[in-house]
């Protein structure tokens, strides 16, 4: 039978739960070595040679779209190196999107089985429970927090980063994971004792958000709640209301109110919001240093934090840093508006950029825009930018086609990868997440999963 036990199946599973609770870095020359880049190759020859041997089939899922829409961004990338200064960075950075696509479109059109997307679902979500107990156990035991931007936090030990490597990187996996979980949880499992380990997972993952530490992270959680609720309003008022569901959710806010800066946080979160408003960003006129150490845009500060005008300064400096790093992203863009300074070249014109123009300096040799759109323009153009931003509006329109043919799992399946697809879509509006290999790998490795899963349930779903 095909895809029975198939090499394909196996690889995938392996990147399920290795990827997400492993990492690590190293080089054999010039060349990165960590488990993605181990594992994609394999899960690419693997399908291709359980194809040819008839192993593994493709099912009819209409995937032509978003793999148009994949070429055409990656023709754009290829001229642009055109302007490119350093060759290798693009190459390397072409490289990195090619193996994504390629993830992605096969294990989106591999004709798995039902038992074959369980064991998918087992295997990931025992590694979504690891990783999210070793971030809690990171801060209990206090062992590898990352120190660096507790600038305005008196009483926390670090910010966790569990497995990804970094605070931010971290939230954003966070959240996109999160609104499954909570569906399961409150929409979907009828029998209290999964009920209440699916809301046990969804605890320990929002405990977790705010262990990061990230404001925006923590905002953009709020959001997703809410256009949950939105999105599936009778099934989700319905069994929230549920004793054990009631009780769970006051335990999980009472916990939650009393971490370490929560209140103080939330408040410098609101503040920083209506600084980046334009009435707000008016009245900033120069561009603070972030001491950023970590990578994740946040400066760290050594400050009495007793009076609340300090944090407020510190908050200030650190919106007003930020967006200079946008605005540089926007003075690349706007001097190459064609096909930008080339794929994978932001960083090699960087030093170049904060010359020409002097206000743009942060005191630092090379930075991160610390914004992917921004990223994606600066290196390809607007052209570069159009198509890269066609792939996700193609993205989302094909999850919600798939959305209205759908049972009840496939309603909640399709409602969290589009709610957790915004939350990680809206925090790259910060942070450079799409080009983190680790993290982008999870993104697209179990988004194509999922959107597979609905192609192939919406037929048990019409006899529904």
């Amino acid at each position: 039978m095909p895809n029975k036990n198939s090499l394909t199946y196996y690889f995938v599973l392996a990147s399920l739960f290795l990827i997400p609770i492993v990492y690590f870095k190293t080089y054999l020359g010039p060349l990165p070595l960590s488990v993605e880049i181990v594992l994609i190759p394999l899960v690419t020859l693997a399908a291709f040679y359980d194809f040819f041997k008839g192993n593994i089939r493709l099912n009819d899922f209409k995937i032509w779209p978003l793999a148009a829409a994949f070429g055409l961004f990656l023709l754009v990338s290829l001229i642009s190196v055109i302007n490119a200064i350093d060759l290798k960075s693009a190459v390397m950075e072409i490289a990195r999107y090619l193996s994504y696509v390629v993830l992605f479109l096969i294990v989106a059109k591999v004709d798995f089985t039902k038992k074959q997307y369980l064991g998918f679902a087992k295997w990931f979500g025992a590694a979504v429970v690891i990783v999210g107990l070793f971030g809690v156990l990171q801060y209990v035991f206090n062992f590898s927090l990352n120190k660096a931007g507790l600038y305005a936090l008196k009483e926390a030990k670090g910010r966790v980063d569990s497995t990804l490597v970094n605070p931010n990187y971290y939230s954003a996996y966070l959240n996109y994971i999160i609104p499954t979980v909570l569906l399961l949880a409150v929409v979907y499992f009828k029998n209290k004792t999964a009920q209440l380990l699916a809301f046990a997972v969804y605890a320990i993952y929002v405990v977790n958000v705010i262990l990061t530490y990230t404001r925006a992270a923590w905002v953009t959680m709020f959001c997703a709640g809410i256009l949950l609720i939105i999105l599936m309003p009778k099934q989700f008022i319905k069994n929230v209301i549920k004793p054990q569901i009631l009780i769970s959710f006051v335990i999980l806010f009472a916990v939650l109110y009393f971490m370490p800066d929560v209140q103080s946080r939330t408040n410098s979160a609101i503040y920083a919001i209506e600084k980046l408003l334009p009435q707000g960003s008016q009245n900033h006129q120069g561009a603070g240093e972030p001491e950023d150490t970590d990578g994740d845009g946040e400066p760290e500060e050594v400050a009495d934090e007793e009076e609340p005008e300090e944090e407020d300064t510190t908050t200030n400096r650190a919106v007003v840093s930020r967006m200079t790093l946008w605005k540089t992203g926007w003075y690349m863009l706007r001097d190459n508006p064609i096909l930008g300074v080339g794929m994978g070249n932001y960083t090699a014109n960087y030093k170049e950029y904060v010359s020409k123009y002097p206000e743009l300096y942060i005191g630092h040799e090379s930075y991160s825009v610390h914004n992917s759109y921004l990223k994606v323009g600066a290196e390809t153009g607007f052209v570069g930018l159009a198509s890269f931003m066609l792939i996700y509006v193609i993205y989302f329109l094909t999850i919600i086609k798939l959305y209205f043919r759908q049972n009840l799992l496939g309603r909640v399946m399709a409602v969290g990868l589009f709610v957790g697809s915004i939350c990680y879509m809206v925090q790259n509006l910060s942070n450079n997440l799409i080009f983190i290999p680790q993290l982008n790998v999870i993104f697209w490795l179990t988004a194509g999963l999922v959107l597979g899963f609905l192609s192939f349930n919406r037929k048990e779903s019409i006899g529904e």
